[in-house]
């Protein structure tokens, strides 16, 4: 397919329909009636509105969502926010017919689902800019901000890049992806005009990469030295201290990089659509054949909200992976999955299960007052000590060599930096390097299947088999 029919085609795939935009519309018309009518008796509440990509017409057809948000006076204080935003939250998914649930970013909020659209009740301040109180403040802000400068037919091209950007695997600023926010593809969409200029700019890009809209700064050197370490630098249009991009990892980032130069050399409809695969069991265990992983299963005992259930996750699966790395293991990758309700799963690849028998120890320089104290320590106790160079090394047998057994016992002995809130479900957690077993455990879990396939794949979504 050439260019110009992909993107036409790419566009009906992402754009709502008038269906869709009534269904939305009218799920958003039922919601603020119900808070309104919930909210007229609470004091501090000055006003609701919707915010987020329903209310700057650039969301994208499957992602019905609506942010919804209550105004609260700067005077209550914030424990009393969070307090009323729950309660009246909680009352008026339920009075629409949802399943109210508590979730939390920078400060709790609540979410349910209302004939098929997502919605969300968030509070805020009504405060001027720059004198935020909590980071939802500039909400309304970057709403209005985007509404009064996307010109006619640019929601559309926010809706490709958006499309692109789920397609490819690096839409969404939440902790389980870290890639890029709603609001952060419409200031790209400004910045470069359309969705094409925004894909050949990218497969340019090398970070650290720095778009000022507004032009803030005076230079580019100004901007990296207030934001170090940060591989792609937005300045948020209506806060200059902000970076709107701070959530991108530099893994994301390079993902959507090489994804843009790759459609660039080959445009097609499948970078617009996410794979979603029913491997077959038998592929899985060809796929797996011959590597060597491990992986800890467990189960929730209570439900956590989404972010800080990720967040636990991740910091686990860095901790596992120093901690094997530590025992000299050689992780060559890691990942992370969970149900969001019950099930959790860390999974790594090793070069090997077990150790060597033997693992040689450096001991002090042959000129320093130590080395006869250290001869008759590791006396009788290894094979050496020998002298190489101007050091002094004996070979130690390990007691145990197996990645399981020693996993274990570094967890027993809390040597592992795995988060607080999930210590005891690791520790009793089944622990295995029989991927197999794995493999069949998922069998009738198409989402952890498919989580598994991707990760024995080792490739995003946008490269081809």
């Amino acid at each position: 397919m050439k260019l110009e029919e992909v993107l036409s085609e790419a566009l009906r795939i992402v754009k709502p329909t008038k269906a869709d935009e009534s269904l939305l519309k009218n799920v958003v018309d039922r919601m603020k009636n119900i808070l309104k009518e919930e909210t007229s008796r609470v004091e501090g509440v000055l006003g609701i509105s919707l915010e987020g990509s329903a209310a700057k017409n650039t969301w994208i057809k499957g992602r019905e969502e609506a942010d919804i948000f209550i105004h609260f006076d700067k005077n209550i204080p914030r424990d009393e926010m969070e307090r009323k935003v729950i309660e009246i939250g909680f009352k008026a998914i339920e009075r629409a017919g949802g399943k109210p649930r508590l979730m939390y970013a920078d400060h709790p909020y609540v979410e349910g689902v209302i004939n098929g659209v997502t919605v969300d009740v968030v509070a805020c301040y009504d405060v001027e800019p720059l004198n935020w109180l909590s980071a939802t403040d500039r909400t309304p802000y970057h709403t209005r901000y985007i509404i009064e400068r996307l010109k006619p037919g640019q929601e559309d091209q926010v809706r490709l890049l958006k499309g692109f950007m789920t397609g490819c695997g690096v839409y969404g600023a939440e902790i389980k992806v870290r890639g890029f926010s709603g609001y952060l593809t419409e200031l790209l969409v400004l910045n470069y005009g359309d969705f094409m200029n925004v894909i050949k700019n990218a497969a340019n890009w090398r970070p650290p990469i720095v778009i000022d809209l507004e032009g803030y700064y005076r230079s580019t050197k100004e901007v990296l030295e207030m934001f170090r370490n940060q591989p792609l630098i937005v300045i948020d249009p209506v806060d200059m201290g902000r970076n709107v991009a701070s959530a991108v990892s530099l893994t994301k980032l390079s993902e959507f990089i090489l994804a843009s130069k790759m459609f660039i050399s080959n445009p097609s409809l499948n970078f617009f659509k996410p794979q979603i695969e029913k491997p077959a069991i038998k592929d899985l265990r060809s796929l797996s054949a011959g590597r060597n992983f491990l992986y800890i299963l467990f189960k929730l005992e209570v439900e956590r909200p989404p972010d800080v259930l990720w967040g636990e996750l991740k910091k686990s699966e860095e901790g596992i992976r120093r901690a094997l790395e530590r025992l000299g293991f050689k992780v060559y990758r890691s990942g992370s999955w969970t149900d969001e309700t019950e099930l959790c799963l860390l999974i790594l690849e090793l070069d090997t299960l077990k150790l060597p028998n033997f693992t040689i120890h450096k001991g002090p320089p042959i000129h320093l007052n130590t080395v006869e104290d250290f001869i008759k320590k590791w006396s009788g106790k290894a094979i050496g000590p020998w002298v190489q160079g101007d050091r002094l090394y004996v070979l130690k047998k390990r007691d145990e060599t197996d990645v399981v057994k020693l996993l274990k016992q570094e967890l027993d002995f809390n040597r592992v930096a795995i988060a607080k809130g999930l210590t005891p479900l690791i520790r009793s957690a089944k622990i295995d390097h029989r991927v197999d077993r794995l493999i069949e455990y998922a069998a009738d879990n198409p989402p952890m299947l498919s989580f598994i396939n991707s990760f024995l794949k080792a490739k995003p979504p946008f490269i081809p088999d």
